[in-house]
């Protein structure tokens, strides 16, 4: 999953986005909620994980200006315990808080199981050139035109994370980060991918190679 990371301690900053990509998820970490709301405009997470108590934008600011264009999930980190707090939270739009100090195995547990159930819920579509592509995670598989095109589990994870980033030029180190295991982690492996999922979709000019950069999915998300 991506997930957008939101601590002032650099310390804990580090540290926790460290284990988080160790499970597999792709972090962006930031200092202050004034940087992390401009990333969050400019891409799609699955996951917001925000400490309440920041410089300048607090975080329960945060929480509401995000609510306000997105259903993102949210966990909250606070040092605060009282009922009326975690209450005050859930009301604004977090959907889960862990208390201060917390357990790194507790969040990365937590993320795991959202991970799962976001897996067994999803069905994600995107259109290209007026065709319609309806992606099952579960089965693993993508359908078109009635049409069932079997994939691989990493090909599953590279159709979802080029549809999470539409239009964007995404270079192979950013795609071996986001979507691949690092016993696969080497370039030219992102080339054979990129081959073998064109030939499937049967349309090459949906992910277009960018010379010198990497690759853009041309595709759109589609309700």
């Amino acid at each position: 999953m991506r997930v957008l990371l939101l601590e002032d301690e650099k310390k804990i900053n580090d540290m926790l986005a460290l284990y988080l990509r160790q499970d597999g998820h792709h972090v962006d970490g930031f200092l202050t909620a004034e940087d992390a709301l401009k990333a969050f405009e400019r891409a799609d997470y699955d996951v917001v994980i925000t400490d309440l108590m920041l410089p300048g934008l607090q975080g329960d600011a945060f929480v509401k200006k995000i609510r306000e264009t997105s259903h993102v999930y949210v966990m909250v980190l606070t040092a605060k315990t009282g009922d009326l707090t975690k209450l005050s939270l859930l009301g604004e739009g977090a959907d889960d808080y862990i208390t201060k100090p917390f357990s790194i195995d507790e969040i990365q547990l937590k993320l795991r199981n959202l991970e799962k159930r976001l897996m067994k819920s999803t069905v994600l579509q995107f259109r290209f050139h007026d065709r319609v592509y309806r992606l099952d995670v579960v089965a693993l598989e993508v359908r078109c035109d009635g049409v069932v095109i079997p994939l691989n589990s990493t090909e599953v994870r590279l159709v979802e994370y080029f549809m999470r980033h539409p239009q964007h030029v995404l270079t192979r180190e950013q795609i071996i980060e986001g979507c691949l295991d690092d016993s696969e982690a080497y370039d030219r492996i992102v080339d054979t991918y990129v081959k073998n999922l064109r030939k499937k979709l049967k349309d090459k000019a949906i992910i277009e190679t960018v010379y010198g950069a990497g690759y853009r999915f041309l595709g759109e998300r589609y309700a």
